[in-house]
């Protein structure tokens, strides 16, 4: 089983507070969810709870292990650029022709 096991009292304060003031609803939801894996909730029950899959509670827990109170907050989203691919004007009106 998976259980957040090691939480110092500063940061059982810290996620209580997290939990009840934060503006930032994802960053209240983890938190509780840390709280109650260290009181022997399991994932699968948190999964239940949070109506979330067990993947993301588990991404929780592995986010709070390793990066602390900073594992509350959400990563940079990633772009999704993709280089356009230079067209010629030919193939343009090659296909406006084919739909015209």
């Amino acid at each position: 089983m998976r259980y957040v096991r090691k939480i110092t009292p500063d940061q059982v304060e810290y996620l209580r507070e997290v939990s009840r003031r934060s503006r930032n609803y994802r960053e209240r939801e983890r938190a509780k969810a840390i709280l109650l894996s260290f009181k022997g909730y399991n994932v699968t029950t948190l999964s239940d709870i949070f109506e979330v899959s067990r993947a993301t509670i588990t991404n929780w827990l592995d986010a709070w292990e390793t990066r602390g109170m900073k594992g509350l907050k959400d990563l940079p989203k990633q772009s999704h650029n993709v280089p356009l691919r230079k067209i010629s004007s030919t193939t343009l009106q090659t296909k406006e022709l084919m739909y015209h």
